[in-house]
């Protein structure tokens, strides 16, 4: 799956502000929260409520995440995946197999995810938003 960023390929970073990341849109719905990279176990303490869990794949072992995470973007995976199958159940978005995920998504970027598209986009901060 390719971004729409007019970035060169190979190019690990993703301008959130104009890209859009394209992928399978295996559980539908949209949802905006804080993106929150996990790459095993030992990380789900840093997943808050509200977050974007963003991960290589899942397995029954992450579905307690499901119960917290607004959203759902892995980097395999298809419709019946254990993603999807969860992410339908909980009535989360979720959008799948967008490749290199953990390193094309910075973890704290805001991200506003279309279950029902596939699609990806960096919400861009409000004007006048500080520090």
């Amino acid at each position: 799956m390719e971004s729409t960023s007019p970035a060169k390929a190979g190019t690990e970073s993703w301008d959130h502000a104009s890209a859009v990341l394209t992928g399978i849109g295996a559980s539908p719905g949209t949802a905006c929260g804080t993106a929150r990279t996990v790459q095993s176990l030992d990380q789900f303490s840093a997943v808050t409520p509200g977050d974007v869990l963003v991960c290589r794949t899942t397995d029954p072992a992450w579905t307690p995440l499901f119960g917290v995470v607004a959203a759902v973007i892995t980097e395999t995976g298809g419709m019946l995946s254990h993603a999807a199958i969860v992410a339908r159940e909980y009535g989360i978005p979720a959008v799948l197999g967008i490749t290199d995920a953990l390193t094309r998504i910075t973890a704290g970027t805001t991200l506003m995810v279309d279950g029902t598209h596939g699609t990806v986009h960096g919400k861009p901060a409000s004007p006048g938003a500080g520090p």
